[in-house]
């Protein structure tokens, strides 16, 4: 519940209740919705192989290669979008980054030359644009929810589930029925136009704002932590002396080369044993809508299990079904894999920003911390997707990429094992040097 502040005669603050709504809920939605829009493009990149393969002559490893480039144009960004946002806050870097996915969007209609899909997709729209949103947004929610911070996020990261199934079928719908040109000329218009609207409500913490965060009514907004002088923020030297970190940036890189296989793939994979091309779309948008249940799911249970349980979980979880897979010839057997798979794989990414929270206490740099762990999942969603693509090229099949795929979940295995069950003496750590 929003309070406005003001000093009593002994100079303390004391509050008054002037709202009964509290601005935590506006970020939430705004972060929804984001969520949703940013990743309408990004992730459909499945339903993109086959057009491009049949419009310009394209093979397969040369046009995933693409996905690949977003993913490692996107390391250094994903970085200097953490240390921006734990510096100079989130709210005008949102709306830049809307800007850019927008920009990218549009030329995207324009491509005649594979090296303009490389730049207008990789670069503008899979790297610069997203990195933003996908490294900030769960660490804003972090920040405004003390309390129910599981559901905050559980909706957030479904809401990531929910654009590329309204989106996949809907843009290679309009690629068959509208043409290509037509397609993102229009959609670069009018999911810019609502990114920056949306964009302009987020703030990066409840100080901004004059608040506290939700569940902590009544007391005084704490300040955000001073920023460091230097390019490496307090508390981050110390936790990089710490092997968790290491651990968990491993965890993601192997759960996303394992996971992005399927999803750069999973439509072309389809439409290789004929499949036709809009129902094959809709094997992806089934596993985006499937792990809405997940995201949301795993959000919640990630403050309950803890990072060691949660994520030997869902590497399970998600690595397993990818065997239907190797037996798969009929669009029913490929729905069915997109249902079981999708039950887990959304619960790969989304307990990361609770688990840096329970690990490294509320004083580390959360947002350079969760930015090192999105700079495992880039390179694993580039080496994912560049393979999947270039072992077709090599061997005429997928079954090699599936088999890549199913390894590569159960090599984190071990590092999931490893995390700690308690870690009182990371945090003490950190505070300590913060206060020092």
């Amino acid at each position: 519940m929003p309070e406005q502040y003001r000093k009593g005669k002994a100079g303390k603050l004391t509050f008054i209740k002037k709202y009964s709504f509290h601005y935590a809920w506006v970020i939430l939605v705004a972060a929804c919705i984001l969520n949703v829009l940013s990743r309408a493009n990004n992730s459909s990149f499945g339903v993109y192989i086959d057009p491009l393969v049949k419009l310009f002559g394209w093979s397969r490893g040369s046009v995933s290669f693409a996905y690949s480039l977003a993913f490692l144009t996107g390391l250094p960004a994903v970085v200097v979008m953490g240390w921006l946002g734990d510096r100079y806050g989130v709210h005008k870097l949102m709306i830049g980054a809307s800007l850019v996915i927008a920009t990218g969007t549009v030329l995207l209609g324009t491509i005649k030359e594979l090296w303009q899909f490389y730049i207008f997709y990789g670069l503008f729209v899979g790297s610069l644009g997203n990195s933003a949103f996908s490294v900030l947004l769960p660490v804003t929610l972090t920040r405004w929810f003390h309390r129910r911070l599981g559901i905050a996020l559980g909706f957030s990261f479904a809401a990531l589930g929910l654009g590329p199934m309204i989106f996949a079928p809907l843009i290679r719908w309009l690629i068959e029925t509208r043409g290509w040109s037509w397609t993102f000329t229009l959609m670069g218009i009018i999911l810019g136009s609502v990114l920056i609207i949306f964009s302009s409500f987020i703030r990066g913490s409840p100080y901004e704002k004059g608040l506290p965060a939700y569940g902590l009514e009544g007391s005084p907004p704490e300040p955000p932590p001073p920023a460091s002088s230097g390019i490496i923020p307090p508390g981050l030297r110390q936790v990089l002396a710490k092997r968790p970190v290491w651990f968990l940036m491993g965890i993601h890189h192997l759960g996303c080369v394992g996971h992005s296989i399927v999803l750069a793939h999973v439509v072309s994979m389809a439409t290789f044993q004929g499949v036709p091309g809009v129902t094959a779309a809709g094997v992806l948008s089934t596993i985006a809508g499937i792990s809405i249940i997940s995201r949301f799911t795993f959000s919640v249970l990630a403050e309950r299990l803890g990072g060691r349980a949660l994520l030997t979980i869902v590497l399970i979880g998600q690595s397993t079904p990818v065997i239907i897979l190797l037996f798969a010839h009929e669009a029913w057997v490929f729905y069915l894999f997109a249902v079981v798979f999708g039950l887990c794989y959304g619960g790969e990414m989304v307990g990361f920003p609770i688990i840096n929270r329970q690990l490294f206490g509320t004083k580390a740099p959360l947002a350079s911390i969760f930015s090192l762990e999105m700079l495992g999942a880039s390179t694993g969603m580039a080496l994912g997707g560049w393979l999947g693509g270039t072992l077709f090229d090599l061997s005429g099949t997928y079954t090699w990429a599936i088999l890549t795929s199913i390894g590569a979940g159960y090599l984190g295995l071990p590092l999931a094992l490893s995390l700690p069950r308690r870690a009182q003496h990371i945090q003490a750590a950190i505070t300590s040097t913060g206060s020092a």
